[in-house]
């Protein structure tokens, strides 16, 4: 289970971007599948929400910027940008959907 303040982070980007909050579960799902894997273990989870959030910006209404997240999660964009393309070349594909002008170069 994600704790508190994990889970008042994603609360946070709930309400200060206007994500529906079935959007918001799924970046929690995707939160702790991210969280189960190895190369994620040692991450800040404040990082992994931030990657999670960008991941899961791609396919829904709201037009969500990484600046936005980055904003929020006060975690650089790089940062976020680095760990979503480790996201991104894990086993959890299949929850990611790539797009390769998604990520900053």
């Amino acid at each position: 289970m994600i704790d508190e303040k994990i889970d008042s982070i994603y609360e946070e980007f709930r309400c200060e971007l206007g994500i529906h909050e079935r959007d918001i579960l799924d970046a929690q799902n995707l939160h702790k599948q991210l969280f189960s894997k190895n190369p994620f273990r040692y991450e800040s989870p404040f990082l992994i929400s931030a990657v999670c959030v960008y991941a899961i910006s791609h396919n829904i209404p709201q037009q969500v910027t990484i600046e936005e997240i980055e904003r929020i999660s006060h975690i650089k964009k790089e940062d976020i940008v680095k760990c979503y393309k480790m996201a991104l070349n894990s086993e959890i594909d299949s929850s990611l959907q790539r797009r390769d002008d998604d990520v900053a170069h």
